[in-house]
């Protein structure tokens, strides 16, 4: 996998929580917390997007991504 350094301005408050995460030792550092935070939202939005294409109620794929999102905040 190649990683590309990209800059991106977010405001403090998120960096104060991305700072808490890594002293929790949730993460090793931010870079890794915000990889995981846009594999999470690239995931599930292509989930949100399979739903659409297979004509799935939304309904039906919320209660899956929520699980899913719940699991990784909380595990």
């Amino acid at each position: 996998m190649v990683i590309k350094l990209i800059s991106v301005n977010l405001p403090e408050s998120y960096l104060k929580v991305l700072e808490i995460l890594v002293s929790e030792s949730k993460f090793p550092n931010r870079s890794e917390a915000i990889r995981v935070a846009i594999r999470d939202l690239i995931k599930t939005e292509y989930l949100i997007e399979e739903s659409i294409e297979r004509n799935i109620s939304p309904s039906v794929i919320e209660p899956e991504i929520e699980n899913e999102i719940q699991e990784k905040l909380f595990a």
